[in-house]
């Protein structure tokens, strides 16, 4: 997941969605990037034998591909590989975050149909499909699934990104989750280790703002901006560290069970020590102080290594780490990192071209292009367990980072991805964001979470 073109234009992406099927012209918010952004490769392919024309099977033929702004370099880069190996032309329309739900919703309803292949964030998968705004995939994962080692999938991504209600929708395509990076140099010299637990965590915090704080230094940049994407990260990885979740085996909302309730507490004392203002925070502003080497340690999605070591953005080449989520206390407590953010493709069931669509498709899940995706600085994060073991990867993202990240993605916790899930992550968002900004304890956020919990579940 490429993270410094990021906008805040995603903070409506849960809550803009029903709005934003009424009235979709107003729905971006107001920021920069919120207006449809479109780019098109277009690559002329000169075919000089008949023995290349036929090497190209689908020359003169082209799809629309919808993906997000921080996915356009890599988006843009499978466009132009598949154009020199198949001959077809691939126009990649790219939209915000908060546009792409939405848009891809109404491009069905209107019937428009402009859209070939889509983007989608996995916790809106449900919605989806509800909203009858994607292909069923199943025949097609099962016809291709030995031919695409669909096995070879990451277990904790696969059905997730993929399965709602026993039917296949889409196709993984950014395996995204955290571990907590900390310079190196830093820490040496503040005498810091790199904590194992949330607390060890605040204590370190503490110690660098504390003793960095007129040199510009702070302990940690906490993201902590009202954004789902963004702000339920940065709760649920607190959340999972204290051995909490959303339901119990019944599929009963336990959002404020004394486990929740902790994490949150946590997340709140936390806060004094974290890079001004923690609740204006988002990925550019984390992003900057920790590559600017200004910010101590901060999680974040694992392309940050990249980032961190490219001499374009960053002043601590070869000064950072990456360690595991932190865990909390009590009898539940393990270091149990989520699937934050995190993306698939599917196909429209509009698609003007639905044949090509599945070759895209094909094309993108093979095994060797998911290794060369991920070793360009395109946004996006493995989806194959076999990525992270390959040598160009290792190499591009250094072997340390490719072991965490496989480790972190073992067993992760996925957010829900039913239809009734945007509205309820954004009543968490709120309730959340009231704790940080000190108007609710964070046991009655919690409390009023659970009870319009309740009422959307009809329970």
């Amino acid at each position: 997941m490429k993270l410094n073109n990021r906008a805040y234009s995603i903070s409506m992406l849960g809550g803009a969605l029903a709005a934003a099927l009424v009235l979709s012209a107003c729905a971006a918010p107001a920021a920069p990037g919120a207006m449809r952004q479109v780019e098109v490769t277009r690559e002329v392919v000169v075919t000089a034998t008949a023995e290349a024309a036929a090497s190209k099977p689908f020359e003169g033929q082209s799809i629309n591909v919808l993906t997000i702004q921080p996915h356009a370099v890599a988006t843009r880069s499978l466009a132009k590989w598949f154009e020199e190996e198949t001959g077809a032309r691939v126009q990649v329309l790219v939209v915000p975050y908060a546009n792409v739900t939405e848009k891809t919703i109404l491009d069905v309803t209107s019937g428009a149909g402009e859209y070939d292949v889509v983007e989608i964030w996995y916790p809106m998968l449900g919605k989806l499909v509800e909203s009858g705004a994607l292909e069923d995939l199943t025949q097609w994962w099962e016809e291709n699934r030995a031919a695409l080692q669909f096995d070879d999938f990451v277990p904790s991504i696969a059905d997730p990104y993929t399965l709602i209600d026993g039917k296949r929708w889409a196709l993984p395509y950014d395996g995204d989750t955290h571990l907590l990076f900390y310079n190196r140099e830093l820490l040496d010299k503040y005498g810091v280790k790199p904590p194992t637990t949330w607390a060890e965590y605040r204590e370190a915090c503490k110690t660098l703002t504390e003793q960095g704080k007129s040199e510009g230094i702070y302990g940690c940049a906490i993201m902590g901006a009202k954004v789902p994407i963004i702000l339920l990260s940065t709760f649920i990885n607190r959340l999972q560290g204290y051995g909490a979740g959303f339901f119990d085996a019944d599929g009963k909302p336990t959002i404020n069970g004394p486990e929740a309730v902790a994490a949150l507490q946590e997340l709140v004392d936390q806060l004094p020590y974290a890079l001004p203002d923690p609740k204006a925070v988002a990925f550019d502003e984390a992003l900057g102080g920790f590559t600017t080497g200004k910010v101590g340690m901060v999680e974040f999605w694992t392309d940050l290594g990249q980032m961190s070591d490219n001499p374009e953005q960053s002043k601590i080449i070869g000064k950072w780490g990456a360690v595991p989520m932190p865990k909390g206390e009590g009898p539940n407590a393990a270091s149990r990192p989520a699937l934050n953010a995190g993306f698939a493709l599917g196909i429209s069931p509009l698609a003007q071209n639905k044949p090509l669509a599945y070759e895209f498709l094909k094309f993108v899940g093979r095994p060797d292009i998911n290794v060369r995706v991920n070793t360009i600085v395109g946004g996006l994060d493995p989806t194959r367990k076999s990525t992270f073991d390959a040598e160009p990867y290792r190499k591009h993202v250094t072997p340390e980072l490719a072991d965490a990240a496989k480790a972190a993605l073992s067993g992760a916790f996925a957010w829900p991805t039913n239809a009734k899930w945007p509205e309820m992550q954004d009543v968490l968002t709120e309730n959340v964001a009231e704790a940080l900004a000190g108007t609710k304890t964070p046991k009655q956020a919690l409390d009023d979470t659970q009870a319009k919990w309740l009422e959307i579940l009809g329970k």
